[in-house]
């Protein structure tokens, strides 16, 4: 949100509402029967798509940079969207999808605002799909991380082995392995529960060139993002 002009921000500030969430915990984008949409504060959270099995895939992270919800701004026809809180949870501001569409019709500004966003994250998701397709463990791992580490301050990130194989949609025994070999490095500092970030120049080089084009994009299109 702290992108948005004083206009725009006056215009949502009166539907917003605060919201704390725990790790692990699916992010509530119903109230009611209507779709809510999300501005997350402190918290990160991962895109999911669920298939009707129950199979559950990762496709991107949302932090402070952007909004969870926002399909609903592509459609105007307010529209769930669902997301899983990451690493040690955190606040956010929900507003009603229905005055989210109000405010973007209203104003221009904010509306732009909205679609770039979607833009940035669009180039996300398709780096999703080639790191998936085309990279290994340690260069999707690498890659995962990273896009953690943009969206928190400092470098220790609340989260276990467990979590990132069913991020990465992969066997805890591979994202093991694949820690072993990073902090072997000296890249990461792996404690129970918790990885500390130590050279990310280090997993940058590792996580190749699906790493960085979103990052790029929402510079360009938006403003300062992450960990330059």
């Amino acid at each position: 949100m702290g992108t948005l002009t004083g206009d725009d921000l006056g215009r949502l500030r009166p539907h917003l509402r605060r919201v704390d969430l725990a790790a692990g915990q699916c992010v509530s984008l119903l109230s009611n029967g209507h779709a809510v949409a999300c501005f997350p504060l402190s918290l990160v959270a991962s895109i999911v798509q669920v298939l009707d099995d129950g199979t559950r895939f990762d496709v991107g992270l949302v932090g402070s940079e952007g909004v969870l919800g926002w399909p609903s701004v592509l459609s105007f026809v307010p529209e769930p969207q669902s997301a899983l809180v990451q690493l040690g949870g955190g606040s956010a501001l929900a507003i009603p999808a229905e005055a989210l569409i109000a405010a973007c019709e209203a104003s221009p500004s904010l509306h732009v605002a909205m679609l770039r966003f979607v833009d940035s994250f669009t180039v996300q998701m398709s780096h999703t799909i080639i790191a998936n397709l085309r990279d290994g463990i340690e260069q999707r791992l690498a890659r995962w991380l990273l896009m953690l580490h943009d969206r928190i301050d400092g470098d220790k990130m609340a989260i276990t082995h467990g979590e990132l194989a069913s991020a990465l949609h992969v066997r805890r025994a591979s994202i093991t392995d694949a820690l072993h070999v990073l902090e072997g490095e000296r890249m990461l500092r792996c404690t129970r529960g918790q990885i500390t970030v130590r050279d990310r120049a280090g997993l940058t080089a590792v996580a190749g060139s699906s790493y960085g084009p979103a990052e790029t994009r929402y510079r360009t299109l938006v403003g300062d993002f992450g960990k330059v």
